[in-house]
C-alpha cells in the first residue's frame, strides 16, 4: 500500500484550525470512486501529551498503487480538487507543509490494525518523523530502519512500550531530490497510559539525536487519529 503523508502546522492554536484541517482531510474523499483514496486520517498532536510538537497536524491517505496516486494528483491538480484544497485556507501556515509518499509496512499488529480500519473511530498514536545519518543512502537507511525494529541501539523496546501495532513508512524513490524527511513511523494504543508508557521510555532512553549511525534527527509527537 502506498501512503501519502501530509505535515502541517496551523497559523493559530485554536479550534479553528482543527475544523479547517479535518474538512481539508475529509475532501480527498471527495474524488471520483477510482481515484478516492482507499481511506484517509486525519491526526491531530497531543501537545498536552508530549509538549511542543514538530506539526500540529497530519494527514495521511492510501492508495493501491502508484497508477491510483497519480490519477489522485491529477484530481487534484483539477479544478474540482482546487476547490477542494481550499478547506485550508487561512488554517496553515504558508510554507509550513510538507508530503511524504511512501510504502507503508505493517511490522507488528496486522490483526489489530484490519479492525481498527473496519471498526474506525479514534486511536492513539506515538509517531517519529526522522531525517537518515550523514553517509547513508535512502536504500540503506530503509534497510537498516526495518532490520532494527522494536529496539533501540542495542536496547530492546519493553512489551509494555510496544503498543498494539507497528507501522514503518519508506519514503519512495524521487527523482531530483530527497524528501525533507526519511523516515515517519506509527505505534497504536488502545489508551492514554499506553501512550505515556511509551513516551516514558523514550524519554529515558532516546536523547533524541538518535542512533549515530542509523537517524540523524528525529522528533516525536503524539497524536489522536480519526478515521475519516
Amino acid at each position: 500500500m502506498i501512503k501519502r503523508i501530509r505535515l502541517m502546522s496551523h497559523t493559530v492554536a485554536d479550534d479553528r484550525c482543527a475544523a479547517a484541517w479535518r474538512a481539508a482531510a475529509t475532501a480527498a474523499l471527495s474524488a471520483p470512486p477510482d481515484v478516492r483514496p482507499v481511506r484517509a486520517a486525519a491526526c491531530t498532536t497531543l501537545p498536552d501529551v508530549l509538549p511542543d510538537p514538530r506539526f500540529d497536524a497530519i494527514g495521511l491517505e492510501w492508495f493501491a498503487d502508484a497508477a491510483h496516486l497519480a490519477r489522485f494528483a491529477s484530481w487534484l491538480a483539477s479544478p474540482h480538487g482546487a476547490a477542494a484544497s481550499q478547506a485550508l485556507s487561512g488554517a496553515v501556515e504558508p510554507g509550513s507543509g510538507h508530503i511524504i509518499v511512501a510504502r507503508e509496512h505493517s511490522l507488528r499488529g496486522a490483526d489489530w490494525l484490519e479492525r481498527r480500519w473496519r471498526e474506525g473511530g479514534a486511536k492513539l498514536k506515538h509517531m517519529a518523523i526522522a531525517r537518515r545519518a550523514e553517509g547513508l543512502t535512502p536504500a540503506e537507511f530503509s534497510d537498516l530502519w526495518r532490520n532494527r525494529a522494536g529496539r533501540v541501539g542495542a536496547v530492546p523496546i519493553p512489551e509494555q512500550a510496544r503498543g498494539r501495532a507497528y507501522v514503518q513508512n519508506h519514503p519512495l524513490p524521487k527523482a531530483g531530490a530527497d524528501w525533507a524527511y526519511d523516515a515517519v513511523n506509527e505505534v497504536y494504543f488502545d489508551d492514554l497510559d499506553g501512550l505515556r508508557t511509551r513516551i516514558a521510555w523514550f524519554a529515558e532512553h532516546f536523547d533524541g539525536v538518535g542512533e549515530d549511525d542509523l537517524v540523524g534527527e528525529s522528533w516525536f509527537v503524539a497524536v489522536r487519529e480519526e478515521a475519516l
